[in-house]
């Protein structure tokens, strides 16, 4: 699930298709779990699961709707042959119909992962194993490959009327879109700022951070995508094309006894936050 650069993990995203076909507003919104939009894997896949802790609409004023989210387990197969494996898929796919009595303003729809860990090790017998747990609870370690505490954080936006200015929710990672994502068009200028724990994350000589972009219909069936330096918590790019895009910002913290992190230490080497933002282009 991890590699060496984050730009290769899991990332989770939230699917929000709006819709005015009968004169009504409406937004059909899921998960997305993997690596492409809209859907790539399930989020309880035996190949890498994701526990989802909260899943919200936030309307304008800030008032919290709690969203169906996925039961965290490890699927099997409903149905198998000797060439194919059929899994259920709950994406925890809803529909927000919007009244006429709903509030003008933005609402935010929020995702976030419960705090996972993850450890992978050679065992005492030389085989390559994977479990999810604190270092300190896994027995039999010989050699430590990797181990790390991961949370990822999605967000995606539905506007009645006027766009406003999002507030920030509060996410460990949190992508806050500085242009108004409800009317954009190829090659407008999308400008965010990028938040850890509350202060804008920004490049330095210990970690070059960057967010990155992707579509369906740029970059993503081709294995490339566009990237920006994060300065001061702000990055910018230019929309390439109509359909879902989405933002993109992964961040590593080592874990050293001196450190912010010293609490995690025997239980991690790394800590690495993931959050991602999804919006339509017409």
């Amino acid at each position: 699930m991890f590699s060496t650069s984050l730009v290769y993990a899991h990332s989770l995203w939230i699917n929000n298709f709006e819709s005015h076909a009968h004169q009504s507003h409406h937004a059909m919104v899921s998960l997305g779990w993997g690596h492409a939009l809209p859907m790539d894997d399930i989020l309880t896949s035996p190949n890498g699961r994701i526990d989802v802790e909260t899943f919200d609409l936030f309307d304008p004023s800030l008032q919290k709707i709690a969203l169906k989210k996925p039961p965290f387990m490890v699927s099997t197969p409903e149905q198998s042959t000797a060439t194919i494996d059929v899994y259920n898929a709950d994406l925890a796919t809803q529909k927000i119909a919007l009244k006429k009595e709903s509030e003008k303003g933005v609402y935010q729809l929020s995702a976030t992962s419960k705090p996972t860990f993850y450890v992978q090790f050679i065992d005492k017998k030389g085989n390559t194993r994977l479990k999810m747990k604190p270092m300190d609870q896994v027995r039999d370690i010989a050699t430590v490959l990797m181990a790390v505490k991961y949370q990822a954080f999605a967000k995606s936006y539905l506007t009645v009327g006027e766009w406003q200015q999002p507030k920030p929710l509060g996410h460990g990672l949190e992508i806050i879109p500085h242009t108004d994502l409800s009317n954009l068009h190829v090659g407008d200028l999308v400008e965010v700022e990028v938040l850890f724990y509350g202060k804008p994350l920004s490049s330095s000589a210990k970690s070059m951070e960057q967010i990155t972009a992707v579509s369906s219909s740029f970059g993503q069936s081709d294995g490339f995508y566009l990237g920006s330096a994060i300065k001061k918590g702000k990055a910018q790019f230019r929309v390439q094309s109509s359909g879902q895009w989405i933002i993109n910002v992964a961040h590593k913290d080592d874990v050293t006894p001196d450190g912010p992190l010293k609490n995690l230490v025997g239980k991690a080497q790394q800590v690495y936050h993931g959050a991602s933002l999804t919006f339509a282009v017409k």
